[in-house]
């Protein structure tokens, strides 16, 4: 598998559903307890331009007729504009990056009701309706629903419809140790234009002032599924 494609897997946007992603570790004492208020309900994705993630991902796929690929690699998202449109709303650039080079552009955004992406891949396919990430205000056990079309977790223009759960504050392990992080599950099931259909899981956290902590996320289409999970190695957000 490409690494270019790797990049679609997750560019696509934040969805999934289920519990089938990594278990939490046990809480322990030395990690900071965090919560979410209306008052940092904005910095669990702090796109704030010039701030930066960067990401452990590993990927794995298997099919029916080849034999299961793996892939390890170091990948960084950075904000690198940020248009305002109001004191509380913005649309945003997040560029991905692999071994220094451009591997993608997406169109994402924020306002009072939350964090979105409009659009994956350079290309600027447009999610219709904007897809949500993170709804506000935040609040444990809430769920929300999103059906709409633009560029499907295979990277080809289709159909969506997905359902998200905000499954409340839990203790994740990063690249970095244990961080206390919102556990946002979602997924459902796609249908791209030639007919080809398929079912998506995602397991995302994320912790107040500093971002995407964990990703996981699994593609299932006929005989063939792919596992890509990221763990946060470093950051630099601005405060």
């Amino acid at each position: 598998m490409k690494s270019q494609s790797l990049i679609f897997v997750f560019g696509i946007a934040l969805v999934g559903c289920g519990n089938s992603g990594p278990k939490p570790a046990a809480k322990t004492p030395d990690v900071a307890e965090v919560k979410v208020t209306p008052q940092n309900q904005l910095t669990l994705f702090p796109l704030v331009e010039g701030n930066s993630w960067t990401y452990v991902m590993e990927v794995s796929a298997e099919s029916v007729n080849q034999p299961k690929q793996t892939l390890k690699a170091e990948i960084v998202y950075k904000v690198t504009k940020v248009t305002k449109n109001s004191a509380d709303s913005a649309k945003v650039t997040l560029s991905v990056m692999q071994d220094g080079k451009m591997q993608d552009e997406q169109e994402w955004g924020y306002d009072s009701k939350g964090i979105f992406q409009i659009s994956a891949k350079a290309s600027k396919i447009a999610f219709s309706p904007k897809q949500p990430v993170i709804r506000f205000p935040v609040k444990d056990q809430d769920t929300y629903k999103w059906d709409g079309s633009g560029q499907t977790p295979v990277g080809k223009l289709g159909t969506m419809k997905y359902g998200f759960k905000n499954d409340g504050m839990q203790t994740v392990d990063t690249e970095m140790g244990q961080m206390n992080a919102l556990f946002i599950q979602s997924g459902g099931s796609f249908k791209v234009t030639n007919g080809i259909e398929g079912k998506v899981i995602m397991n995302a956290w994320y912790t107040p002032g500093i971002g995407l902590a964990r990703f996981r996320q699994v593609i299932y289409v006929k005989g063939a599924n792919s596992t890509i999970t990221l763990r946060l190695k470093s950051y630099n957000v601005k405060k």
